[in-house]
């Protein structure tokens, strides 16, 4: 619990400040994508497998042009919602499972010839709609981190293909508290707005 809290309230504050910041630029993506819990992934046993779609805003704060910090410093507000297409272990098999808010921090590297490389690491609070085992609370909480490769296929639309781990447990507010630790994969576009 300690360390899920610790991520969340780094993030939560981290995006405070990073909201004082007066001169911003931002875009808006849609990402599809999806992955599985992994049995045996630290403390998880449940195999849930999802598709997802999710919507990011993200704000370019900090420009670098030299030295070996270039790049971007982002900040990114993600609003995904997952459909559970595989769990054997409950009656809510198919259908929508869960919906979050995700604050994240994003470092996009300088172009290189197959594009902009970027990491990503934050959390949020996650609502389980599905009665996955385990888990123990409709309200609970995630952290995650990630890598990715944003590339253009277009001029102004640029395309993300990204892998990320992915964590959901209730911070410890409720009995049991089975984590789900997943590992999932997303394919993404700059939307023109």
């Amino acid at each position: 619990m300690k360390k899920s809290t610790a991520i969340l309230l780094v993030a939560l504050l981290g995006a405070a400040n990073l909201f004082a910041e007066t001169k911003t630029t931002s875009y808006n993506q849609i990402l599809l994508g999806g992955g599985s819990s992994i049995k045996g992934f630290g403390e998880t046993d449940q195999e849930v497998a999802t598709v997802d779609v999710l919507w990011r805003h993200a704000r370019i704060f900090k420009e670098k042009k030299e030295g070996w910090l270039r790049g971007n410093h982002e900040f990114w507000i993600e609003a995904p919602v997952s459909f559970i297409v595989h769990d054997n272990d409950t009656v809510d098999s198919h259908g929508l499972g869960m919906v979050g808010l995700n604050f994240l921090f994003a470092w996009v590297f300088p172009e290189t010839r197959m594009g902009n490389p970027y990491f990503m690491i934050g959390g949020g609070p996650q609502y389980i709609l599905a009665d996955i085992e385990g888990v123990g609370s409709d309200l609970c909480g995630n952290y995650q981190m990630g890598c990715g490769l944003r590339f253009n296929v277009a001029e102004k639309y640029p395309v993300n293909l990204e892998i990320r781990y992915h964590h959901i447990s209730n911070l410890g507010m409720a009995d049991p508290n089975v984590p789900l630790n997943s590992v999932k994969i997303f394919v993404g576009a700059t939307l023109p707005f």
